[in-house]
């Protein structure tokens, strides 16, 4: 291999490996609330997004009565 060759494959092995550093986590958090509506789990989510720096991914209700509601966040390392 030519000293161009060698440099070409060692940038784009750089960017491989740069690329992964900054992979995406998300995490699923809950809230129980008395009455889970749309709304207000969305209102929450968002809320729990803002404040921990993260981007809200899906939101929604599990249960009816003392239904949780569960947030999808997900943010960068």
């Amino acid at each position: 291999m030519d000293k161009q060759s060698v440099a070409a494959c060692f940038v784009v092995i750089l960017l491989l490996l740069g690329s992964s550093m900054s992979a995406e986590i998300c995490e699923r958090t809950n809230y129980l609330l008395v009455r889970c509506s749309e709304s207000k789990c969305k209102w929450f989510c968002q809320l729990d997004a803002k404040g921990t720096k993260r981007r809200l991914d899906k939101y929604w209700c599990s249960g009816a009565i003392f239904a949780y509601c569960n947030c999808k966040l997900c943010g960068t390392l």
